[in-house]
């Protein structure tokens, strides 16, 4: 490593390809197309983006699961009712 390539204990390196690919199995998990992904990984490899900060980048990105939602949802607003139904029970009303 040259004296040009480390600047304030920063390596200016982009990815490994150990690095590429796992950014790239996070963005098949978003069921995105493989030139999104390459065009994505090719700008990273462009402006020397570490692994850290396009790991960062693809979990903004990551899709909520409605289905997960859903259900919290439901299982909050039974052990309310339960709750609430217990309670005035117990309190005599």
């Amino acid at each position: 490593m040259n004296a040009l390539e480390h600047l304030d204990g920063w390596t200016m390196r982009g990815m490994t390809e150990v690095e590429r690919n796992r950014i790239r199995a996070k963005l098949r998990r978003l069921e995105m197309s493989d030139a999104v992904i390459e065009r994505y990984l090719h700008k990273c490899k462009t402006e020397l983006e570490t692994f850290a900060s396009a790991s960062r980048t693809v979990n903004q990105w990551e899709k909520p699961n409605p289905e997960s939602f859903i259900l919290q949802a439901l299982v909050c607003g039974i052990s309310a009712a339960l709750l609430g139904g217990w309670l005035a029970y117990m309190g005599g009303i």
